[in-house]
């Protein structure tokens, strides 16, 4: 069996309301399994031996106005192996909460504040999760997706897994749109979180257009590609 290291980081921005993620593994695709984001409803990670079913019913539970809390007790309630899970929420008004399993995998740790939910296991250091939460939460000048990339460079600084991290996953929701801001994935690099860093270079200049041309496509930007006049 495959064993694979992970840690994230949930958080909401005050100032726009934005809710957003963003984790790393060591193993391929951890953006299609771990992080889940509704607008205006709240962040939900779902790791350690991951079960991805859980963040349906814990976004159903904020929809239906509970709040971060109740929705990691509405998780572990569904589960029928919650020992082995590792969860974190943020929900729409900044409320968050954490819950690490009796089996979680190797060093682990988790750490929740307002406005922020960060964890990881098979870690190199049990502060990692604590130290992305308050980085992220020292970040104010900053946009949420630079935010979120900030505290987990910081986790690899850190120095991150136990395994060499492979991949990465960023994911960003305005509260405007109901449709990703941001969704970035390196699904298996040597270096995922400077390929993502590069991806969010390059994409960052175009996203609010993107979100234009979405909503009010009168008014986008030209696209600048050939024929585009």
């Amino acid at each position: 069996m495959n064993i694979t290291s992970t840690f994230s980081v949930a958080g909401r921005c005050s100032t726009t309301g934005a809710l957003g993620a963003i984790v790393t593994s060591s193993s391929p695709s951890v953006g299609a399994r771990c992080p889940w984001v509704k607008s205006n409803i709240g962040v939900i990670l779902t790791q350690n031996v991951t079960d991805p079913r859980l963040a349906d019913i814990g976004l159903s539970a904020l929809e239906k106005g509970y709040n971060a809390q109740s929705s990691i007790r509405t998780m572990v309630a569904a589960s029928d192996f919650p020992d082995f899970r590792q969860l974190a929420v943020v929900d729409a008004n900044g409320g968050s909460g954490v819950f690490t399993g009796e089996k979680a995998l190797g060093v682990h740790g988790d750490f929740y504040a307002n406005n922020v939910a960060s964890i990881g296991n098979l870690l190199s250091n049990p502060e990692i999760p604590k130290a992305m939460g308050q980085h992220f939460l020292e970040q104010k000048e900053l946009s949420l997706p630079d935010r979120l990339i900030s505290a987990l460079e910081l986790g690899f600084n850190m120095g991150g897994e136990l395994d060499q991290e492979h991949s990465i996953a960023l994911l960003v929701y305005h509260p405007d749109a109901p449709f990703a801001y941001v969704d970035l994935r390196v699904d298996y690099s040597d270096d995922p979180l400077n390929d993502l860093k590069k991806l969010w270079e390059i994409y960052s200049p175009q996203a609010e257009n993107y979100k234009s041309r979405a909503i009010e496509p009168e008014f986008a930007p030209s696209y600048g590609v050939k024929g585009d006049e």
